[in-house]
């Protein structure tokens, strides 16, 4: 089976889009260059978009104060993702903040997040992305003490709360037949909380190289079968 990595290389791509939160912008990494996406984007030798947004989520859900909260992932993937900035590849890091956010559970909870993840990844598709040109990863690691972390409905989730959007992502994945990143799966088995910074929430430099190792390594689950 070939990797995200080789296959982007293969396949002749030029650009590769990052989209997702704090994370994908590079929030912790000590230079810019040492971020994931920059780093995953030198790997495979390919110009980078990246479309990381700090504080975003993925669903278009009601939040506190009855609205969504703003740049969600869902609101902006088609100007980000399929407008003037569009790329041959894209690898998509959402789910971390989605997890942690237990404010308005009865609007913005699994199912909500379920729901905008397939549709992004549909409309992707819709719109002349091979699944094998997109790689989902599952949200990455946090440590225990990073659930009491956060601004106003960010903290208090559960691990299993958590782990559930890491599941999500997988499915998703699956049922699309794209590129699966196992970054959170991968993070607890290789580093656990010491790939993570001083703030219990963020990647620190080895956290970053290790997710973009982990895209870069990403196998398309529909392979398995």
């Amino acid at each position: 089976m070939t990797g995200f990595a080789s296959f982007a290389r293969s396949s002749g791509a030029q650009s590769l889009a990052t989209f997702g939160d704090s994370i994908t912008f590079g929030m912790s990494a000590s230079t810019p260059e040492r971020a994931w996406p920059s780093l995953l984007a030198g790997e495979i030798g390919i110009a980078l978009v990246n479309k990381g947004i700090s504080g975003t989520v993925l669903q278009n859900s009601p939040a506190i104060g009855g609205e969504p909260r703003p740049d969600n992932g869902w609101s902006r993937h088609k100007a980000d993702l399929l407008g003037p900035d569009r790329a041959d590849c894209i690898a998509i890091l959402y789910g971390f903040n989605d997890a942690r956010f237990v404010g308005a559970p009865e609007t913005f909870n699994i199912e909500g997040f379920i729901r905008d993840y397939r549709d992004v990844v549909g409309n992707l598709v819709n719109s002349g992305y091979r699944p094998e040109a997109i790689c989902l990863g599952s949200p990455p690691h946090i440590p225990d003490d990073g659930f009491a972390v956060g601004s106003e409905g960010f903290t208090g989730q559960t691990r299993e709360g958590f782990q559930t959007h890491v599941e999500a992502v997988r499915e998703i994945a699956r049922q699309y037949g794209t590129y699966y990143a196992p970054v959170n799966e991968r993070m607890a088995a290789e580093g656990g909380d010491e790939l993570v910074s001083d703030d219990k929430v963020h990647p620190n430099d080895a956290g970053h190289a290790k997710i973009a190792q982990i895209f870069a390594e990403a196998e398309r689950l529909a392979d398995e079968f």
